[in-house]
């Protein structure tokens, strides 16, 4: 109470001289250099125990704390009586308390690092669930959205169309999440656009005229339900390649998709692998003389020589040095390659979520699908007449498939909803911080570790590994230093079979990792310089600027705003259920393209008025 009275005396008045009244009592001659706060701050800690400062704990005491942690003291632990271990040296351990010890503490840093590492597997498992789930789910919507456009727009061709356009993005989707895929994803795209052909060019690009008559709504019924003979089909599949009526559009896009999903591919394998990698370090144990001995110094030497284990922790820097000097020899063969495979990915992963890769790729394959018909619409009557020399005129038959009612049944508007999902570009990002963050991740796990309440925030009045007092060895920078003081680096040191094999999937994922992302650079430099030179060229793609405005915007508005299937301002040939006659002309589609685009825009109920008069005159 006096103390407290004489401190409220201190008021403002008498505040300078409070003041140096204090700052005489603390720079009295003979007075230690350490700071005031210090040294109540280590007074703290050292009562704390219910001890003064540098006395010791009895053995008793220090059994009794070996018993705790299931570790048997022989019963002859009192004092000097006790044969004194190897290592320690403490009058409290013999060596097979040591042993026991040395054991003990071996298990608990593998089960730290166990548990580090498992974490790290957490987040690339996740991850690769993550991303993989998402992309499946973009296929799913787009092969939805391919089926409704030519559903609306080649409304004969839609049920002949179905099932290839299926196994084109069934395809697609092995070839993304299997290691394995069966069907060459380039052959199929090619097979898909071979088998098209005859589709196309009877429903969309022939003119089947009832020569001698007027076309009527009769007649256009009964030609809609014939189809070509099998032979005639088979000539126009065996013709395709010298006709090339798709124009360069078949060889583009297999291009652009087989780059896109082969990158996507690896991307998901690496996450895979990455996180199957980080599953088998599991089995690694410590095994090395040099570091267990290190981790019983740390850890357990201090208790031998009765110190207080509650209070007198390791210092920051022993922790460090001894866990890198460990870490070597746990997980130090892995450290580069995993150094290296992570920021592969980190480019990898730029590659792929680009404006030029997977998830791009895949939003406009429909629009790519229909620019290849809008090809060969456009040259309609010179391919007419090259198919009419391949093949002759050809020779029909009735088609029960295309019978009256057989393509109602195809969907009218997209099952999945208007809007594409949502990408997970937080969590991609997040994942891209994390993994740089630890690229070297096991020198990051030695700095997690040793942030762990069991040791000391400090290299300042803390065990050392020989005595209680401030750690001064020089701390190491890298798990393989070859001078580390506290554990002693072993160059003739070999590999066990199970790490070699752990290093080499590395060097494996690496290779293919650098290989995905060397291929998809080159390829959208190529790209870009081939789209310089051909600029205006009518093979090219429809521009997708306008992606954010379409499915993924979230208007959920497509023709008319019903049918949920967005078109744009992309190009889309003309949505009528008759063909084009001969008399068209390749200068004269691109009004009617243009034209095209306005009737689309149109409300579903006036568009299908105004295709049956259209149908009548």
């Amino acid at each position: 109470m006096a103390g407290s009275r004489g401190l409220r005396s201190c008021t403002p008045p008498r505040f300078v001289l409070c003041a140096a009244l204090v700052l005489l009592v603390f720079t009295q001659p003979g007075a230690s250099s350490v700071p005031a706060w210090s040294r109540v701050h280590r007074t703290a800690r050292d009562t704390a125990g219910g001890r003064e400062h540098g006395s010791m704990m009895s053995c008793e005491r220090v059994n009794n704390f070996f018993s705790s942690i299931n570790v048997t003291v022989s019963p002859t632990a009192q004092g000097g009586a006790l044969e004194q271990g190897p290592v320690c040296g403490g009058m409290c351990c013999d060596a097979e308390t040591e042993r026991q010890l040395q054991a003990k503490a071996s298990k608990n840093f593998e089960r730290l690092v166990k548990h580090h590492i498992r974490s790290q597997r957490g987040l690339w498992e996740t991850t690769a669930n993550l991303y993989k789930d998402y992309l499946l789910q973009l296929t799913h919507q787009s092969e939805n959205k391919t089926h409704v456009l030519f559903s609306n727009v080649y409304r004969k061709m839609a049920p002949l169309s179905r099932e290839p356009i299926h196994d084109l993005y069934e395809t697609i989707r092995l070839h993304m999440v299997s290691d394995r895929p069966g069907d060459d994803l380039e052959l199929m795209t090619r097979k898909f656009f071979r088998n098209l052909f005859p589709v196309a060019y009877h429903h969309a690009i022939h003119s089947d005229v009832l020569h001698g008559t007027e076309r009527s709504r009769s007649s256009e019924a009964i030609v809609s339900n014939r189809d070509f003979h099998g032979d005639y089909k088979n000539c126009l599949v065996h013709t395709y390649d010298g006709l090339k009526p798709f124009g360069m559009v078949p060889q583009k896009l297999a291009s652009s998709l087989v780059s896109s999903v082969n990158a996507a591919s690896v991307l998901l394998r690496a996450f895979r692998e990455g996180a199957e990698v980080l599953l088998n370090l599991e089995e690694v144990g410590v095994s090395a003389p040099s570091c267990q001995k290190a981790l019983l110094r740390m850890n357990y030497c201090g208790s031998c020589k009765r110190y207080n284990h509650l209070h007198d922790k390791p210092c920051v820097g022993l922790c460090h040095n001894v866990m890198r000097g460990c870490l070597i020899e746990f997980v130090g063969a892995l450290n580069k390659g995993w150094s290296t495979l992570t920021e592969a990915i980190v480019l990898l992963i730029r590659t792929v979520r680009s404006p030029d890769g997977i998830e791009a790729e895949i939003k406009s394959l429909d629009v790519k699908l229909s620019n290849a018909i809008m090809h060969a619409m456009e040259n309609g009557p010179q391919l007419e007449k090259q198919v009419e020399q391949a093949c002759g005129i050809p020779s029909m038959m009735p088609s029960e498939y295309l019978a009256d009612g057989a393509y109602d049944d195809a969907p009218q508007t997209p099952t999945a909803g208007s809007k594409w999902s949502f990408a997970p570009n937080n969590d991609m990002l997040q994942f891209e911080m994390t993994i740089d963050k630890n690229k070297d991740l096991f020198i990051q796990l030695s700095t997690t570790l040793c942030e762990d309440e069991d040791y000391h925030p400090t290299d300042e009045d803390c065990w050392t590994g020989s005595s209680l007092s401030d750690y001064t060895q020089q701390v190491v920078t890298t798990i393989g230093d070859r001078y580390n003081p506290e554990v002693m680096y072993n160059a003739t040191a070999t590999v066990s079979p199970h790490m070699q094999t752990l290093v080499d999937r590395l060097i494996n994922l690496k290779t293919a990792v650098n290989k995905a992302y060397a291929f998809n650079t080159f390829r959208g430099d190529v790209d870009n310089m081939q789209s310089d030179m051909a600029e205006g060229s009518g093979d090219s793609y429809a521009s997708d600027d306008d992606e954010d405005s379409d499915l993924a915007s979230g208007s959920g508005e497509g023709i008319g705003g019903r049918s949920g299937l967005d078109l744009n301002t992309r190009v889309i040939p003309p949505m009528r259920d008759m063909v084009p006659s001969k008399g068209i002309s390749a200068s004269s589609s691109w009004s009617l393209l243009t034209l095209s685009t306005i009737v689309l825009s149109l409300p579903p109920l006036l568009l299908h008025a105004l295709s049956d008069r259209a149908s009548r005159h």
